[in-house]
């Protein structure tokens, strides 16, 4: 019996037959070509995009029937990939400028994006980087005729019965496939993230699935028995019978469990004494909202966009973007959406036009390259505005620093209306406008913006970075970030009065929101609306039903008295722990 650990990125526990899958990646030599057979590497590669089409869209099918139009936009970023006259141009511009065949065209433009991609340091869009070489190399596919290539083309042979695939890496239009035939377990790889398109997937459809092992294809065998415990985070190989029966118990547990939410995701969002709270999801791509409201949402708080203008690499027009907005509205109603306009730069860097910048943390991003290039953004905010026929569509800014911003954008959405009213086309409902808290200093703006401003949002995990001065992802300072930390307890307080005494809502959507511990102190804080990934929604509002709103506002108010990020939390645990047995413990283990 071995056990391996990874990251668990899709809740579940399974126990079935693993089956390998294995692609090995052909290398491509650059072989070179004469001026006269340009024209037909050219064809060679045309051809090869129309059945990569082909392929997409029978696969795209798939996915739509199980999961719904919305859930099949993963492929269809790739089709149009596919439709990119920048990419595909570039290819053509390497057989005609290199004299190389297409393949090794295709991997050295693959090269150079994926070296684009690695120099940006948000894992969330290095996933995403994926998209990119799963559509290159299915194009390599179809310009070879070897086994191996026409096997990579075609989509994954559909497994013997259910299993638990394990694989180094798949690519996003396998994992679709592979998920959307309903014969996965679970799902055990050695690489990938929580972000990834795979993960996204899995989460949706509910399939167990631990990434990031390092080497589970190096110690599982296709047919060996397998545990995926994707509570725990680890997977069993061989389990003996005692653990077997360990794992069974955990399967009927986690069964009963998912009852539960079920039933809870129907309760009203009241404390045990009636105070009022609302759970919102944080999506990041549209089929996420076709699922969110199963999970007791009641709407979605972050619609996180720069995904859906990197993903489609900057192809996706006004009347694209207008009709997803308003199919998403649409899906909630009449529970909000809220859109947060693109939030590039910093860690999220266009990787068809790189940026460097010494200090891009402090540099050029969000509502500032929004001011600066305003184009692609005046296009979003067109596409927004005209997506609100169902009136509760909602439009937030983030990284704003000053009064001047807010501001400039007033008069750029003020332009855009006029300009859809014009052509006809603004649904007569205006879109409520609002901010991100994530800078210290937007804290201070919130008493004198009075009306310029509907709602806003805390963005927790920036306002901790840029309060406390710590970059969360480096590992040698990562320690310091703190929630508990008094300096941001203090600046939480702030946030809630000033807020009341403008008479406007907030939302808290970062990390904060979807964990138990510091949830129930925002609660205690009076914030009461919340924002998060859709899988923590039901452990949220099972710990928000278990307490009392005003016993907890008590409990809290003491967090002034302490002095040190280890004593408010200290402090905090043990007493939430003493009122309340448990209601720290997920339930889902």
């Amino acid at each position: 019996m071995v056990r391996i650990k990874g990251k668990a990125v899709s809740p579940g526990i399974a126990m079935g037959k693993a089956l390998l899958y294995n692609f090995t990646r052909e290398v491509v030599l650059a072989e070179p070509i004469g001026i006269k057979s340009v024209e037909r590497e050219i064809w060679r590669l045309d051809n090869a995009v129309k059945k990569s089409r082909a392929q997409l869209k029978k696969i795209h099918l798939g996915l739509q029937k199980i999961m719904g139009a919305d859930a099949a936009f993963i492929i269809e970023t790739q089709h149009m990939l596919l439709s990119d006259s920048h990419l595909l141009g570039e290819i053509r511009a390497a057989i005609q400028g290199k004299l190389v065949k297409a393949e090794w065209a295709i991997r050295s433009v693959e090269k150079k994006y994926l070296e684009l991609f690695r120099t940006i340091p948000d894992l969330s869009f290095k996933a995403k980087s994926n998209d990119i070489s799963d559509v290159l190399n299915r194009l390599i596919a179809n310009l070879r005729k070897s086994s191996a290539a026409r096997s990579a083309a075609a989509a994954p042979a559909a497994p013997p019965g259910q299993v638990i695939l394990v694989a180094d890496d798949i690519t996003p239009s396998e994992a679709a496939t592979l998920m959307s035939n309903k014969r996965l377990l679970g799902l055990v790889l050695n690489k990938g993230g929580e972000t990834s398109h795979t993960a996204i997937l899995a989460r949706t459809l509910g399939i167990p699935a631990i990434l990031d092992t390092g080497n589970a294809t190096e110690l599982i065998a296709s047919g060996d028995t397998l545990a995926v415990d994707s509570i725990g985070g680890e997977v069993i190989v061989q389990p003996s019978a005692d653990a077997a029966l360990e794992i069974g118990r955990k399967i009927e547990q986690f069964t009963q469990y998912k009852e539960q939410l079920k039933v809870l995701s129907r309760l009203p969002e009241l404390t045990r004494d009636q105070h009022q709270f609302h759970l919102y999801a944080n999506i990041e791509l549209p089929f996420e909202s076709e699922v969110v409201q199963s999970f007791g949402a009641k709407g979605i708080g972050l619609f996180r966009t720069e995904f859906l203008y990197l993903d489609s690499k900057m192809s996706i027009s006004e009347d694209e973007q207008c009709l997803i907005y308003k199919q998403i509205a649409q899906n909630i109603y009449p529970h909000p959406l809220v859109i947060r306009t693109y939030d590039l730069g910093r860690d999220k860097s266009d990787p068809a036009r790189p940026r460097r910048e010494d200090n891009p943390s402090l540099g050029l991003m969000a509502v500032r390259l929004f001011l600066k290039e305003r184009e692609p953004f005046k296009v979003q905010i067109r596409a927004i505005m005209r997506a609100n026929a169902s009136g509760n569509i909602r439009i937030l800014f983030p990284m704003i620093t000053e009064i001047e911003e807010v501001l400039a954008i007033r008069e750029i959405m003020a332009e855009a209306k006029k300009e859809l009213q014009r052509a006809g086309t603004y649904p007569k409902k205006d879109v409520k406008t609002g901010i991100m808290l994530e800078i210290p200093a937007a804290v201070r703006l919130i008493r004198h913006l009075g009306d310029a401003v509907d709602f806003y949002s805390v963005g927790s995990n920036d306002l901790i970075q840029y309060l406390l001065a710590v970059d969360r992802n480096n590992t040698d300072v990562a320690h310091l970030f703190s929630p508990f930390h008094p300096a941001f307890i203090h600046i939480l307080r702030e946030i809630r009065a000033e807020v009341d005494r403008a008479g406007k809502e907030v939302t808290v959507c970062g990390e904060m929101a979807g964990q138990r511990l510091t949830a129930l102190m925002l609660l205690g804080m009076g914030f009461t609306n919340f924002s998060m990934n859709a899988m923590a929604i039901a452990e949220i509002k099972k710990a928000f039903t278990q307490i009392d709103y005003a016993r907890l506002r008590r409990i809290v108010a003491q967090l002034k008295r302490f002095g040190s990020r280890t004593e408010v939390e200290a402090f905090l645990r043990a007493e939430l722990e003493k009122q309340y047995p448990g209601v720290l413990a997920s339930q889902g283990s």
